[in-house]
């Protein structure tokens, strides 16, 4: 293949950023999502490349996330119930 790229970019017309030029902070956020889910979520690498709103939509996501009107009980069966209606394998 010609370029830089030594392997072809499947998936996406956006090609994933390069980890090295990428800010601390954003490189964290890879690494744990890395360790919960295998691999960083496809949303997060085309937000890395804006790391300023990678950061602050993490941050509001957080937020959403703990600050709730539904119990926790009942959140992550929201979660699959939801994933269900829209086709999404949870």
């Amino acid at each position: 293949m010609e370029g830089s790229r030594t392997k072809p970019h499947v998936g996406s017309r956006l090609a994933p950023p390069d980890r090295a030029g990428l800010p601390g902070s954003v490189r964290a956020v890879l690494d744990n999502e890395t360790e919960r889910f295998g691999a960083p979520l496809n949303t997060t690498m085309v937000l890395a490349h804006h790391p300023s709103l990678l950061i602050a939509y993490k941050a509001w996501s957080k937020a959403m996330s703990e600050t709730t009107l539904i119990p926790d009980t009942l959140k992550y069966l929201v979660y699959v119930r939801v994933a269900g209606l829209n086709g999404c394998p949870f």
